[in-house]
Protein backbone atom coordinates (compact mmCIF):
# COMPACT_ATOMS: atom_id res chain seq x y z
CA UNK A 1 0.00 0.00 0.00
CA UNK A 2 2.82 2.38 0.90
CA UNK A 3 4.52 1.54 -2.38
CA UNK A 4 1.32 2.30 -4.31
CA UNK A 5 0.95 5.65 -2.56
CA UNK A 6 4.59 6.48 -3.37
CA UNK A 7 4.11 5.59 -7.03
CA UNK A 8 0.96 7.70 -7.28
CA UNK A 9 2.73 10.61 -5.63
CA UNK A 10 5.62 10.29 -8.09
CA UNK A 11 3.24 10.23 -11.06
CA UNK A 12 1.40 13.30 -9.81
CA UNK A 13 4.64 15.15 -9.14
CA UNK A 14 6.01 14.29 -12.57
CA UNK A 15 2.78 15.41 -14.24
CA UNK A 16 2.98 18.78 -12.46
CA UNK A 17 6.59 19.20 -13.56
CA UNK A 18 5.67 18.34 -17.13
CA UNK A 19 2.76 20.76 -17.06
CA UNK A 20 5.01 23.48 -15.70
CA UNK A 21 7.54 22.90 -18.48
CA UNK A 22 4.81 23.14 -21.09
CA UNK A 23 3.62 26.49 -19.69
CA UNK A 24 7.04 28.13 -19.75
CA UNK A 25 8.64 26.75 -22.90
CA UNK A 26 7.67 27.90 -26.38
CA UNK A 27 8.48 24.46 -27.75
CA UNK A 28 6.34 21.36 -27.68
CA UNK A 29 3.44 20.22 -29.82
CA UNK A 30 0.73 20.81 -27.20
CA UNK A 31 1.95 24.25 -26.18
CA UNK A 32 -0.31 27.32 -26.43
CA UNK A 33 1.52 30.62 -26.13
CA UNK A 34 -0.37 33.61 -24.78
CA UNK A 35 0.82 36.98 -26.11
CA UNK A 36 -0.16 39.93 -23.95
CA UNK A 37 -1.08 43.07 -25.89
CA UNK A 38 -1.05 46.30 -23.89
CA UNK A 39 -3.08 49.12 -25.44
CA UNK A 40 -5.63 51.70 -24.33
CA UNK A 41 -9.33 51.05 -23.93
CA UNK A 42 -10.76 49.24 -26.94
CA UNK A 43 -8.20 50.26 -29.57
CA UNK A 44 -8.38 46.63 -30.65
CA UNK A 45 -11.89 45.24 -30.42
CA UNK A 46 -13.04 42.01 -28.80
CA UNK A 47 -14.14 40.81 -32.23
CA UNK A 48 -10.68 41.39 -33.74
CA UNK A 49 -9.00 39.54 -30.90
CA UNK A 50 -11.53 36.71 -31.05
CA UNK A 51 -11.00 36.37 -34.81
CA UNK A 52 -7.26 35.85 -34.31
CA UNK A 53 -7.70 33.45 -31.38
CA UNK A 54 -10.19 31.37 -33.36
CA UNK A 55 -7.76 30.75 -36.22
CA UNK A 56 -4.53 30.49 -34.20
CA UNK A 57 -4.77 27.61 -31.78
CA UNK A 58 -1.14 27.71 -30.64
CA UNK A 59 -0.94 31.50 -30.21
CA UNK A 60 -3.59 33.41 -28.32
CA UNK A 61 -3.97 37.13 -27.62
CA UNK A 62 -4.66 38.45 -24.14
CA UNK A 63 -5.62 42.13 -24.22
CA UNK A 64 -4.52 44.38 -21.35
CA UNK A 65 -5.79 47.94 -20.94
CA UNK A 66 -2.77 50.06 -19.95
CA UNK A 67 -4.50 53.43 -20.22
CA UNK A 68 -4.50 54.17 -16.49
CA UNK A 69 -1.54 56.34 -15.38
CA UNK A 70 1.46 54.36 -14.23
CA UNK A 71 0.08 50.94 -15.18
CA UNK A 72 2.68 50.18 -17.86
CA UNK A 73 5.50 51.36 -15.60
CA UNK A 74 4.23 49.07 -12.84
CA UNK A 75 4.04 46.11 -15.21
CA UNK A 76 7.57 46.76 -16.47
CA UNK A 77 8.90 47.06 -12.92
CA UNK A 78 7.22 43.82 -11.82
CA UNK A 79 8.48 41.83 -14.80
CA UNK A 80 4.96 41.38 -16.18
CA UNK A 81 5.14 43.74 -19.13
CA UNK A 82 2.96 43.04 -22.17
CA UNK A 83 4.69 41.38 -25.12
CA UNK A 84 3.38 44.12 -27.43
CA UNK A 85 3.28 47.64 -26.02
CA UNK A 86 1.43 50.75 -27.18
CA UNK A 87 3.57 53.83 -27.75
CA UNK A 88 3.37 57.23 -29.38
CA UNK A 89 6.45 56.84 -31.53
CA UNK A 90 6.86 60.53 -32.35
CA UNK A 91 7.69 61.39 -28.74
CA UNK A 92 8.49 58.03 -27.11
CA UNK A 93 10.41 55.75 -29.48
CA UNK A 94 13.91 57.05 -28.78
CA UNK A 95 13.29 56.95 -25.04
CA UNK A 96 11.97 53.37 -25.16
CA UNK A 97 14.92 52.23 -27.25
CA UNK A 98 17.49 53.92 -25.04
CA UNK A 99 15.91 52.30 -21.99
CA UNK A 100 16.12 48.87 -23.63
CA UNK A 101 12.35 48.36 -23.73
CA UNK A 102 11.85 48.16 -27.51
CA UNK A 103 13.10 45.17 -29.52
CA UNK A 104 14.88 45.74 -32.83
CA UNK A 105 12.48 44.25 -35.40
CA UNK A 106 14.57 44.74 -38.53
CA UNK A 107 15.29 41.03 -38.97
CA UNK A 108 11.56 40.26 -38.79
CA UNK A 109 10.77 43.04 -41.27
CA UNK A 110 13.43 41.72 -43.67
CA UNK A 111 12.02 38.18 -43.68
CA UNK A 112 8.34 39.08 -43.94
CA UNK A 113 6.80 39.48 -47.44
CA UNK A 114 4.46 42.27 -46.34
CA UNK A 115 6.74 44.28 -44.03
CA UNK A 116 9.89 43.97 -46.14
CA UNK A 117 8.42 46.12 -48.94
CA UNK A 118 8.91 49.53 -47.35
CA UNK A 119 7.72 51.27 -50.52
CA UNK A 120 4.16 50.45 -49.42
CA UNK A 121 4.56 52.30 -46.10
CA UNK A 122 3.01 55.69 -45.44
CA UNK A 123 5.31 58.48 -44.13
CA UNK A 124 4.46 57.61 -40.52
CA UNK A 125 6.57 54.44 -40.75
CA UNK A 126 9.72 56.54 -40.41
CA UNK A 127 8.64 57.42 -36.88
CA UNK A 128 9.46 53.82 -35.98
CA UNK A 129 12.98 53.87 -37.41
CA UNK A 130 15.93 54.64 -35.17
CA UNK A 131 19.69 54.68 -35.63
CA UNK A 132 21.25 53.79 -32.28
CA UNK A 133 24.70 54.92 -33.41
CA UNK A 134 23.64 58.46 -34.25
CA UNK A 135 20.58 58.68 -31.99
CA UNK A 136 18.58 59.85 -34.99
CA UNK A 137 14.93 58.96 -35.48
CA UNK A 138 13.59 58.48 -39.00
CA UNK A 139 16.48 56.37 -40.25
CA UNK A 140 17.98 53.02 -39.30
CA UNK A 141 16.26 49.86 -38.10
CA UNK A 142 12.54 49.43 -37.53
CA UNK A 143 11.47 49.01 -33.90
CA UNK A 144 7.71 48.98 -34.38
CA UNK A 145 4.87 50.06 -36.61
CA UNK A 146 1.95 52.48 -36.55
CA UNK A 147 -1.60 51.45 -35.72
CA UNK A 148 -2.90 54.59 -37.40
CA UNK A 149 -1.83 58.20 -37.61
CA UNK A 150 -2.76 61.75 -38.48
CA UNK A 151 -1.04 64.96 -39.45
CA UNK A 152 -2.05 66.41 -36.13
CA UNK A 153 -1.75 70.12 -36.82
CA UNK A 154 -4.40 70.49 -39.51
CA UNK A 155 -7.22 72.89 -38.65
CA UNK A 156 -10.93 72.13 -38.40
CA UNK A 157 -13.49 74.90 -38.72
CA UNK A 158 -17.13 75.20 -37.69
CA UNK A 159 -18.69 76.86 -40.72
CA UNK A 160 -21.89 77.69 -38.82
CA UNK A 161 -19.95 79.93 -36.42
CA UNK A 162 -18.16 81.68 -39.28
CA UNK A 163 -21.51 82.30 -40.97
CA UNK A 164 -23.10 83.56 -37.74
CA UNK A 165 -20.24 86.02 -37.18
CA UNK A 166 -20.14 87.12 -40.81
CA UNK A 167 -16.51 86.01 -41.18
CA UNK A 168 -15.37 84.63 -44.58
CA UNK A 169 -14.27 81.00 -44.58
CA UNK A 170 -10.51 80.33 -44.88
CA UNK A 171 -9.04 78.65 -47.96
CA UNK A 172 -9.15 74.87 -48.07
CA UNK A 173 -6.06 74.73 -50.30
CA UNK A 174 -3.70 77.49 -49.13
CA UNK A 175 -2.47 77.50 -45.53
CA UNK A 176 -2.86 80.49 -43.27
CA UNK A 177 0.13 81.79 -41.35
CA UNK A 178 0.04 81.34 -37.59
CA UNK A 179 -0.41 85.08 -37.20
CA UNK A 180 -3.44 84.92 -39.50
CA UNK A 181 -4.89 82.01 -37.51
CA UNK A 182 -4.55 83.92 -34.24
CA UNK A 183 -6.01 87.08 -35.78
CA UNK A 184 -8.98 85.11 -37.09
CA UNK A 185 -9.41 83.40 -33.72
CA UNK A 186 -9.52 86.81 -32.04
CA UNK A 187 -12.37 87.86 -34.35
CA UNK A 188 -14.31 84.72 -33.48
CA UNK A 189 -13.75 84.78 -29.70
CA UNK A 190 -16.68 86.24 -27.76
CA UNK A 191 -16.47 87.47 -24.15
CA UNK A 192 -19.52 88.74 -22.27
CA UNK A 193 -19.84 91.79 -20.00
CA UNK A 194 -18.81 89.72 -16.98
CA UNK A 195 -15.58 88.66 -18.66
CA UNK A 196 -16.68 85.09 -19.32
CA UNK A 197 -15.85 83.50 -22.66
CA UNK A 198 -19.03 82.45 -24.45
CA UNK A 199 -17.31 81.36 -27.66
CA UNK A 200 -13.69 80.39 -28.24
CA UNK A 201 -11.86 81.13 -31.45
CA UNK A 202 -9.25 78.35 -31.37
CA UNK A 203 -8.66 75.11 -29.51
CA UNK A 204 -5.92 72.46 -29.52
CA UNK A 205 -6.90 68.81 -29.31
CA UNK A 206 -4.08 67.72 -27.02
CA UNK A 207 -3.89 70.47 -24.40
CA UNK A 208 -4.87 74.00 -23.53
CA UNK A 209 -4.43 76.66 -26.22
CA UNK A 210 -0.96 77.71 -25.08
CA UNK A 211 2.73 76.95 -25.58
CA UNK A 212 3.24 73.17 -25.54
CA UNK A 213 6.16 70.95 -26.47
CA UNK A 214 4.55 69.76 -29.72
CA UNK A 215 3.35 73.18 -30.90
CA UNK A 216 6.71 74.79 -30.14
CA UNK A 217 8.55 71.97 -31.95
CA UNK A 218 6.33 72.44 -35.00
CA UNK A 219 6.61 76.22 -35.17
CA UNK A 220 10.37 76.19 -34.62
CA UNK A 221 10.80 73.43 -37.23
CA UNK A 222 8.86 75.51 -39.76
CA UNK A 223 11.47 78.21 -39.17
CA UNK A 224 14.36 75.75 -39.46
CA UNK A 225 15.12 75.78 -35.74
CA UNK A 226 14.87 73.52 -32.69
CA UNK A 227 14.58 73.95 -28.91
CA UNK A 228 17.47 71.49 -28.49
CA UNK A 229 21.17 71.65 -29.17
CA UNK A 230 22.40 69.29 -31.91
CA UNK A 231 22.87 66.20 -29.72
CA UNK A 232 19.73 66.80 -27.62
CA UNK A 233 22.10 67.37 -24.71
CA UNK A 234 20.78 70.81 -23.81
CA UNK A 235 17.60 72.84 -24.18
CA UNK A 236 17.53 76.12 -26.08
CA UNK A 237 14.25 77.88 -25.33
CA UNK A 238 16.30 81.04 -24.78
CA UNK A 239 16.97 81.47 -28.50
CA UNK A 240 15.58 84.71 -29.97
CA UNK A 241 13.13 82.78 -32.14
CA UNK A 242 11.87 80.61 -29.28
CA UNK A 243 11.38 83.68 -27.09
CA UNK A 244 9.43 85.42 -29.86
CA UNK A 245 7.15 82.41 -30.26
CA UNK A 246 6.64 82.13 -26.50
CA UNK A 247 5.72 85.81 -26.32
CA UNK A 248 3.13 85.27 -29.04
CA UNK A 249 1.63 82.41 -27.04
CA UNK A 250 1.38 84.74 -24.05
CA UNK A 251 -0.72 87.07 -26.20
CA UNK A 252 -2.91 84.13 -27.26
CA UNK A 253 -3.51 83.09 -23.66
CA UNK A 254 -4.20 86.60 -22.40
CA UNK A 255 -6.73 87.12 -25.20
CA UNK A 256 -8.51 83.89 -24.15
CA UNK A 257 -8.60 82.59 -27.71
CA UNK A 258 -9.01 79.08 -26.32
CA UNK A 259 -9.16 77.21 -23.00
CA UNK A 260 -6.05 78.02 -20.97
CA UNK A 261 -4.68 78.19 -17.40
CA UNK A 262 -6.20 81.66 -16.92
CA UNK A 263 -9.60 80.59 -18.16
CA UNK A 264 -9.98 76.88 -17.53
CA UNK A 265 -12.94 75.12 -19.07
CA UNK A 266 -14.35 71.82 -17.78
CA UNK A 267 -14.90 70.74 -21.39
CA UNK A 268 -12.06 69.70 -23.67
CA UNK A 269 -11.44 71.61 -26.88
CA UNK A 270 -12.56 68.60 -28.90
CA UNK A 271 -15.93 68.62 -27.12
CA UNK A 272 -16.32 72.41 -27.22
CA UNK A 273 -15.86 72.27 -30.97
CA UNK A 274 -18.59 69.65 -31.42
CA UNK A 275 -20.91 71.64 -29.15
CA UNK A 276 -20.61 74.73 -31.36
CA UNK A 277 -18.75 76.71 -28.69
CA UNK A 278 -15.43 76.93 -30.52
CA UNK A 279 -14.81 78.13 -34.07
CA UNK A 280 -11.55 76.32 -34.91
CA UNK A 281 -9.66 73.28 -33.65
CA UNK A 282 -6.07 72.17 -34.27
CA UNK A 283 -6.31 68.44 -34.83
CA UNK A 284 -5.67 65.72 -37.38
CA UNK A 285 -7.68 63.49 -39.70
CA UNK A 286 -8.59 61.19 -36.80
CA UNK A 287 -11.03 63.84 -35.59
CA UNK A 288 -13.29 63.06 -38.55
CA UNK A 289 -14.08 59.78 -36.79
CA UNK A 290 -15.18 61.67 -33.69
CA UNK A 291 -17.43 63.92 -35.76
CA UNK A 292 -19.01 60.94 -37.53
CA UNK A 293 -19.71 59.49 -34.10
CA UNK A 294 -21.92 62.50 -33.33
CA UNK A 295 -24.32 61.80 -36.21
CA UNK A 296 -27.79 61.09 -34.84
CA UNK A 297 -27.16 63.02 -31.62
CA UNK A 298 -28.39 66.47 -30.66
CA UNK A 299 -26.50 69.67 -29.85
CA UNK A 300 -28.48 72.30 -27.93
CA UNK A 301 -31.66 70.45 -28.82
CA UNK A 302 -30.94 70.43 -32.55
CA UNK A 303 -29.77 67.47 -34.67
CA UNK A 304 -26.00 67.41 -35.10
CA UNK A 305 -25.10 68.50 -38.64
CA UNK A 306 -21.73 67.14 -39.74
CA UNK A 307 -21.82 69.36 -42.83
CA UNK A 308 -21.15 72.36 -40.58
CA UNK A 309 -17.55 71.16 -40.27
CA UNK A 310 -14.62 71.01 -42.64
CA UNK A 311 -10.88 70.54 -42.61
CA UNK A 312 -8.30 73.06 -43.84
CA UNK A 313 -4.48 72.90 -44.09
CA UNK A 314 -2.19 73.31 -41.10
CA UNK A 315 -0.85 76.79 -40.43
CA UNK A 316 2.71 77.78 -41.38
CA UNK A 317 5.08 80.36 -39.94
CA UNK A 318 5.42 83.45 -42.15
CA UNK A 319 8.53 82.99 -44.28
CA UNK A 320 8.87 79.42 -43.05
CA UNK A 321 8.60 75.95 -44.55
CA UNK A 322 5.19 74.34 -44.83
CA UNK A 323 5.21 71.11 -42.81
CA UNK A 324 2.47 69.20 -41.02
CA UNK A 325 3.95 66.04 -39.49
CA UNK A 326 2.35 63.69 -37.01
CA UNK A 327 2.55 64.56 -33.34
CA UNK A 328 1.77 61.06 -32.08
CA UNK A 329 2.16 58.07 -34.47
CA UNK A 330 0.38 55.64 -32.14
CA UNK A 331 1.38 52.05 -32.71
CA UNK A 332 3.23 49.20 -31.11
CA UNK A 333 6.62 47.78 -30.25
CA UNK A 334 7.57 44.29 -29.13
CA UNK A 335 8.97 44.24 -25.60
CA UNK A 336 12.65 43.34 -25.60
CA UNK A 337 12.07 41.04 -22.62
CA UNK A 338 9.40 38.91 -24.27
CA UNK A 339 9.93 35.18 -23.91
CA UNK A 340 8.13 34.49 -27.17
CA UNK A 341 9.44 36.86 -29.87
CA UNK A 342 8.35 34.72 -32.83
CA UNK A 343 4.80 34.38 -31.55
CA UNK A 344 4.73 38.07 -30.63
CA UNK A 345 5.70 38.89 -34.22
CA UNK A 346 2.84 36.72 -35.49
CA UNK A 347 0.40 38.78 -33.41
CA UNK A 348 2.17 42.02 -34.35
CA UNK A 349 1.69 41.31 -38.07
CA UNK A 350 -2.01 40.68 -37.57
CA UNK A 351 -2.64 43.80 -35.48
CA UNK A 352 -0.74 46.25 -37.67
CA UNK A 353 -1.00 44.69 -41.11
CA UNK A 354 -4.08 42.49 -41.04
CA UNK A 355 -7.81 42.77 -40.49
CA UNK A 356 -7.61 45.30 -37.61
CA UNK A 357 -5.69 47.69 -39.88
CA UNK A 358 -8.44 47.37 -42.50
CA UNK A 359 -11.14 47.97 -39.89
CA UNK A 360 -9.47 51.15 -38.63
CA UNK A 361 -9.07 52.58 -42.12
CA UNK A 362 -12.75 51.99 -42.87
CA UNK A 363 -13.75 53.71 -39.63
CA UNK A 364 -11.92 56.95 -40.43
CA UNK A 365 -10.39 57.12 -36.96
CA UNK A 366 -6.98 57.90 -38.40
CA UNK A 367 -4.99 57.28 -41.56
CA UNK A 368 -3.66 53.80 -42.33
CA UNK A 369 0.06 53.12 -42.19
CA UNK A 370 -0.16 51.36 -45.59
CA UNK A 371 -0.67 53.07 -48.96
CA UNK A 372 -2.79 50.14 -50.12
CA UNK A 373 -5.33 50.80 -47.36
CA UNK A 374 -5.88 54.49 -48.16
CA UNK A 375 -8.71 53.46 -50.49
CA UNK A 376 -10.55 52.04 -47.46
CA UNK A 377 -11.04 55.50 -45.90
CA UNK A 378 -14.62 56.86 -45.83
CA UNK A 379 -15.39 58.63 -49.11
CA UNK A 380 -19.15 58.48 -49.66
CA UNK A 381 -20.57 61.70 -48.21
CA UNK A 382 -19.81 65.32 -49.05
CA UNK A 383 -18.16 65.62 -45.63
CA UNK A 384 -15.95 62.57 -46.25
CA UNK A 385 -14.91 63.81 -49.67
CA UNK A 386 -14.02 67.32 -48.49
CA UNK A 387 -11.91 66.01 -45.63
CA UNK A 388 -10.18 63.39 -47.76
CA UNK A 389 -9.38 65.93 -50.49
CA UNK A 390 -7.65 68.26 -48.02
CA UNK A 391 -5.94 65.37 -46.25
CA UNK A 392 -4.59 63.92 -49.50
CA UNK A 393 -3.05 67.29 -50.38
CA UNK A 394 -1.53 67.57 -46.88
CA UNK A 395 0.39 64.29 -47.31
CA UNK A 396 3.02 66.18 -49.29
CA UNK A 397 3.95 68.03 -46.10
CA UNK A 398 4.11 65.08 -43.69
CA UNK A 399 7.91 65.20 -43.39
CA UNK A 400 10.26 65.82 -41.65
CA UNK A 401 9.47 64.24 -38.29
CA UNK A 402 9.45 66.47 -35.21
CA UNK A 403 12.58 66.26 -33.08
CA UNK A 404 11.24 65.24 -29.69
CA UNK A 405 14.08 64.84 -27.18
CA UNK A 406 14.83 61.11 -26.64
CA UNK A 407 16.09 61.79 -23.10
CA UNK A 408 12.88 63.47 -21.97
CA UNK A 409 9.30 62.43 -21.42
CA UNK A 410 6.74 64.49 -23.34
CA UNK A 411 4.67 65.04 -20.21
CA UNK A 412 7.73 66.21 -18.29
CA UNK A 413 8.52 68.84 -20.93
CA UNK A 414 4.95 70.12 -20.90
CA UNK A 415 5.01 70.22 -17.10
CA UNK A 416 8.15 72.37 -17.14
CA UNK A 417 6.71 74.68 -19.79
CA UNK A 418 3.52 75.14 -17.79
CA UNK A 419 5.34 75.65 -14.50
CA UNK A 420 7.38 78.58 -15.76
CA UNK A 421 5.02 80.02 -18.37
CA UNK A 422 1.90 80.23 -16.19
CA UNK A 423 3.42 83.03 -14.05
CA UNK A 424 4.10 84.88 -17.32
CA UNK A 425 0.49 84.41 -18.40
CA UNK A 426 -0.53 85.99 -15.09
CA UNK A 427 1.88 88.88 -15.58
CA UNK A 428 4.13 87.78 -12.70
CA UNK A 429 7.23 87.09 -14.81
CA UNK A 430 8.73 87.79 -18.24
CA UNK A 431 9.30 85.43 -21.13
CA UNK A 432 13.13 85.81 -21.11
CA UNK A 433 13.23 84.97 -17.39
CA UNK A 434 10.87 82.04 -17.87
CA UNK A 435 12.89 80.73 -20.84
CA UNK A 436 16.03 80.75 -18.70
CA UNK A 437 14.24 78.74 -15.99
CA UNK A 438 12.81 76.36 -18.58
CA UNK A 439 16.25 75.63 -20.02
CA UNK A 440 17.75 75.12 -16.57
CA UNK A 441 15.01 72.69 -15.52
CA UNK A 442 15.07 70.76 -18.80
CA UNK A 443 18.87 70.56 -18.80
CA UNK A 444 18.73 68.94 -15.36
CA UNK A 445 16.17 66.42 -16.61
CA UNK A 446 18.23 65.71 -19.73
CA UNK A 447 21.34 65.15 -17.61
CA UNK A 448 19.45 62.77 -15.34
CA UNK A 449 17.93 60.97 -18.30
CA UNK A 450 21.35 60.41 -19.86
CA UNK A 451 22.83 59.25 -16.54
CA UNK A 452 20.02 56.73 -16.12
CA UNK A 453 20.98 55.31 -19.51
CA UNK A 454 24.70 55.32 -18.80
CA UNK A 455 25.33 58.03 -21.40
CA UNK A 456 27.89 60.73 -20.64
Amino acid sequence: MKKLVWVMAFVLTFSFILTGCQSTSSKGSGRTVVIKVGFSGTEFTDAEIAAFNKTHKKVQIKYIDISSPGKLQALLASGNAPDIIRIQAASQLGNYINKGIAMDLQSYFDKDPQFSDTSTFMPVAKEYQYDKKTGKQGTGDYYGFAKDWSQDFAIWINKAIFKKEGVPLPSTTEPMTWDEVFSLAKQLTKINAKGAVTQYGLGYYNNNTMATNSLMLLQLAQLGESPWKADFGKANFESPTAIRLLERWVDVVKANLGPNPLNQDPNSSTNLFVQGKQAMLISGYWYSGMLRGEIGKKVDGKPFDINNFEMIPAAVEAGGTRINPTGAAVGGIIYSGTKHPDQAWEVFKYLFGGEPADDRAKSGWGLPAWESKMSELPNKTAFDQQVLKVQTAELEYASPILNYNPFLDLTAVNTVLSKYMIPVYYGKDTVPNAAKKIDKALNALIKQGKQDLGIK
